[in-house]
């Protein structure tokens, strides 16, 4: 069985130019205050246009990343970017034909796919009665038995972006998961300073703000609940375009 799992794993992985070039293809160009990449160490913020991609990591004590894409707005020290859908690497699952009577086999591999160990596979059946949780060992897989009334199986990890699946009778599953959790469909709020023309100050404060309470209330217990919590802010540079000189060629 996990040679037919190995056998059908096949690389998702997109190079960060290319990433970007289809994400900002076709957003009209209009005078912003933000432009270009900042980053530190290997997170980053880039802005193009009235659109912003995000990967920002470690903050609240969590060593997760988390990362989204999404229209963005300034509102005096915050930046809210509204998250639309992820086009990059994210959590997947491949159907399989089942290998094993009265079983579903599930495998968890990263992106690059080698097995993840540590994974909790949450059956959820329809009668609720028998509910389970399991954790993947060194071989990332997972046996799922009594499958008659299972109807969907959740997978998640720390750090990890989750995938739920909607169990169908006779079918073993290959799960990809990346090792960063992507945000979509949320409004996420930074606290955002520019310190000069080449640093931002950046603490990640939410990424489920709720726009449908009273704003300016709401950033100022996100503003409040920083403080409390002793958040501290991250230091992002600019990047700027490597300087090519140009020669002339004589004739």
């Amino acid at each position: 069985m996990q040679n037919n799992l190995l056998s059908a794993s096949v690389p998702l992985l997109v190079s960060i130019p290319l990433f970007l070039s289809i994400l900002f293809s076709g957003t009209p160009v209009a005078a912003q205050t933000l432009s270009g990449t900042y980053t530190n160490g290997t997170d980053s913020l880039v802005f193009q246009g009235d659109q912003v991609i995000f990967r920002v990591s470690d903050f609240g004590g969590l060593s997760s990343i988390q990362t989204g894409v999404g229209t963005y707005e300034r509102e005096r020290n915050f930046l809210l970017v509204h998250t639309t859908g992820y086009p990059g690497a994210k959590a997947t699952f491949q159907e399989l034909k089942g290998s094993r009577e009265d079983t579903c086999v599930i495998k968890v591999v990263g992106l690059n796919n080698y097995p993840i160990r540590g994974i909790l596979v949450e059956p959820d059946k329809v009668s609720r009665k028998e509910p389970e949780g399991h954790v993947t060992g060194s071989n990332g897989m997972i046996y799922l038995p009594n499958i008659a009334k299972l109807g969907t199986i959740t997978v998640s990890g720390m750090g990890y972006n989750t995938v739920t699946i909607d169990y169908a009778p006779g079918h073993d599953y290959l799960v990809r998961l990346a090792d960063y959790e992507v945000i979509e469909d949320k409004t996420v709020v930074f606290e955002f300073k520019e310190i000069d023309d080449e640093t931002l100050s950046v603490i990640l404060l939410t990424t489920e703000f709720n726009n449908d309470k009273k704003r300016d209330n709401e950033l100022k217990k996100l503003e409040k609940r920083a403080r409390k919590n002793n958040l501290i802010d991250k230091r992002f540079k600019k990047e700027h375009e490597p300087y090519v000189r140009q020669t002339r060629t004589g004739g």
